[in-house]
């Protein structure tokens, strides 16, 4: 296990993390693209695709949170956590894939950081945790109109889609539990850093309501095990209505979304928390 990054550090890991996808499928785009026009060439016969989703989890949290020897439990939609937290429990949120063919790279990060002040109440105790989610690895098109032949769809209703996915899930947690007594007169905290890498494996499939709307679904495991991950896993569910914007198609999204992990049992850092709770999303795809 290694240490967490500087907590201000962590979130400019994954901007700069998107950052490097994005140009690097631009320069393959730029010299994919012939420089002068072939006009017995096709349009769109590369065999390369690209797509950048952003997006945000409205996610609650429940569970236990372990830090040293104090263990914090917390049960609260995201309602209630904006009630209760000093800060937005928002962070970077993001999901780009790169096609060629049936293959594909994906890597996704999700940044937020929690901090809940102490209660007696719904959240028993005071709540501190930065967490960090990056999802990468490989992807391979079963059956589906590949990433490459969008275009070619436009206004028109795609075939099924199923591709199955295997690669890794690094999980980077910073927890903190305080308790605060009557008027303060009591104040206890610890507060421990750690990351996990396990493998993943998982499939998605999409299909096509009208030739503008679609449902999808996404679902992974993973764990076994491996860094102390006894289990990680996630679930997806989302509509999404397709059209373009400045000649770009793009797709809007909305559903929701279930994450659960169980980590470093008896360990510093132990943690076993479900997140779950509404997702809205924008894909373009180029």
């Amino acid at each position: 296990m290694s240490k967490l990054l500087p907590k201000k550090s962590l979130s400019h890991h994954w901007v700069s993390a998107f950052l490097v996808a994005a140009l690097f499928s631009a320069s393959v785009y730029s010299a994919d693209t012939p420089k002068t026009p072939d006009l017995d060439k096709p349009v769109g016969t590369s065999p390369w695709g690209f797509n950048l989703t952003t997006y945000l989890w409205l996610s609650g949290i429940e569970g236990t949170v372990t830090a040293g020897q104090r263990t914090g439990s917390v049960d609260a939609n995201f309602i209630d956590i904006v009630g209760k937290s000093r800060r937005v429990p928002l962070g970077f949120m993001g999901h780009f894939e790169v096609h060629y063919e049936r293959f594909a790279f994906y890597i996704d990060g999700n940044y937020i950081n929690l901090k809940l002040n102490p209660t007696f109440g719904r959240i028993s105790e005071g709540i501190d945790t930065e967490l960090g989610l990056m999802d990468y690895g490989l992807m391979y098109r079963i059956f589906g109109a590949k990433a490459s032949e969008n275009r070619h769809y436009q206004g028109k209703k795609r075939p099924n889609l199923l591709d199955v996915y295997l690669g890794a899930r690094t999980l980077w947690l910073d927890n903190g539990v305080s308790l605060s007594g009557p008027l303060g007169l009591i104040q206890l905290s610890s507060s421990t850093s750690h990351s996990f890498t396990s493998p993943l494996i998982g499939s998605r499939i999409a299909f096509d309501l009208t030739p503008n709307w679609y449902v999808m679904t996404d679902f992974n495991f993973g764990g076994f095990g491996v860094q102390s991950v006894d289990f990680t896993g996630s679930i997806l569910g989302l509509v999404g209505y397709r059209t373009t914007a400045f000649d770009l198609p793009i797709s809007l999204e909305a559903g929701y979304k279930a994450l659960r992990y169980q980590v470093d049992r008896n360990g510093p850092t132990a943690t076993s928390a479900t997140l779950n709770g509404p997702f809205i999303g924008l894909t373009g795809y180029w």
